[in-house]
């Protein structure tokens, strides 16, 4: 085994013999070039791991390919990690192993699922929805350490054509299920790591329903085949300016006086929002009246006010409600002459244009922005705001949801 202090320039004279040679660098403790018959040129650092006395061997890459000063660079690092307690040719095997176990991408997103979305995102719904529509069916049976950056490429495109805002929305949730196969040792890297967004950059969200649109909307959710408890989270959503699935989730425990038409209220705990405060929406005598009757259909052992027959009586998904709106949008007749049956088709709200009609409704109203931001639960950022209490503004919010309430059932009866 001969030692000797390497060089650029003798590596490029180099030959190789009739045997296996292993050269060592004087310069760098550990690190050794392996030169086969056939001229390959391996480097691996030797290194006594923590807590033992035999040496392992680290493969590092090959030259050309990996530099003399790269692989001297790389033998530092992983040093410097085995004296805080790393044994890297232990985790490499360690990651290998996991890597074999997951396989398929089908598999690594429902791990990224049950194992961090469901912990840690409010929103893990949305996530399981955009793996289960746009990812899952071109990928379920892909292995996952096969999948390369042309691969991530061409998929995005292909969901971009369809709707570039999806694409977006997948790629950022086909990044988190690979940074978190990294992260958890399941994979060596993310094929889709610093790509550009392949729907391109998006257009701020503007919709906002007409007054034709509203009574259309209205009507819609009523006489089309709608489960009453759709009907009701949407017209809830619209009533007042909550989020989707602030709305959706609502148990029995977070609805407050609702005997009391000037205290009836909901309170959405912390865990469920957004921004991790707890939220208070005061109800309208027409939001009141809504829960009343949704409570009335309720069985005896739901535990949410809109109860789900798919999902063991929980609440709804909440893209159950994009999905329904959606549909019932889709089923309108193009040649009815009606302008808000036009409209609805060629640009169809979401509910979250439900909230947004909403805010901008009681901006029409006048209604001060401070009230309008407590109203949408837009967490304020000011020294004094950051520690505002969660009952601030309760009377000013339920008195403009009452205006907002007003204005509704104005625009529904303009158009009897």
């Amino acid at each position: 085994m001969p030692s000797l202090q390497m060089t650029d320039a003798w590596l490029r004279t180099l030959k190789p013999s009739l045997k296996r040679d292993e050269y060592w660098d004087e310069r760098t403790q550990g690190l050794c070039l392996r030169v086969t018959p056939s001229n390959v040129r391996t480097w691996s650092l030797r290194y006594v791991p923590p807590g033992s006395k035999e040496y392992r061997r680290l493969t590092l890459g090959q030259y050309p390919a990996l530099s003399l000063a790269a692989a001297r660079e790389r033998v530092i690092q992983t040093r410097a990690g085995v004296s805080g307690g790393a044994d890297p040719q232990k985790e490499r095997v360690e990651a290998r192993a996991a890597s074999a176990r997951v396989r398929t991408f089908g598999k690594l997103a429902e791990r990224y699922i049950d194992e961090y979305a469901k912990r840690t995102k409010k929103s893990w719904e949305g996530d399981e929805l955009l793996l289960r529509v746009h990812v899952l069916p071109s990928w379920a049976e892909k292995r996952a350490d096969r999948i390369t950056r042309a691969d991530a490429s061409a998929l995005l495109d292909e969901i971009a054509k369809r709707s570039p805002s999806s694409a977006n929305r997948s790629q950022t949730v086909i990044n988190k299920t690979f940074n978190w196969a990294v992260d958890s040792g399941l994979l060596s890297g993310n094929p889709s790591a610093g790509m550009r967004k392949r729907g391109g950059k998006e257009k701020p969200k503007d919709r906002v329903l007409s007054e034709t649109e509203v009574r259309l909307f209205w009507r819609l959710v009523e006489t089309g085949r709608v489960a009453p408890a759709i009907t009701a989270a949407l017209r809830l959503i619209f009533l007042t300016g909550a989020r989707p699935g602030e709305i959706s989730g609502i148990s029995l425990e977070e609805i407050r006086d609702i005997a009391d038409p000037k205290a009836a209220l909901i309170e959405v705990p912390a865990g469920r929002m957004k921004n991790g405060r707890p939220h208070v929406i005061p109800l309208s005598p027409m939001a009141r009246a809504l829960v009343v009757e949704q409570l009335g259909r309720l069985a005896k052992d739901d535990t949410h006010l809109f109860a789900s027959s798919f999902h063991g009586r929980g609440p709804i998904a909440r893209h159950s409600l994009s999905q329904t709106l959606g549909k019932l949008i889709k089923a309108l007749d193009p040649d009815s002459g009606d302008p808000a049956v036009v409209s609805m088709r060629a640009k169809p709200p979401t509910p979250h244009d439900l909230r947004r009609t909403c805010a901008t409704g009681l901006a029409a109203l006048r209604v001060p922005r401070e009230v309008r931001l407590a109203v949408l639960a837009h967490a304020p950022t000011d020294v004094m705001g950051v520690h505002y209490d969660r009952h601030d503004l309760v009377d000013e919010k339920r008195e403009a949801l009452t205006l907002w309430a007003e204005k509704i059932v104005s625009i529904l009866e303009s158009g009897r």
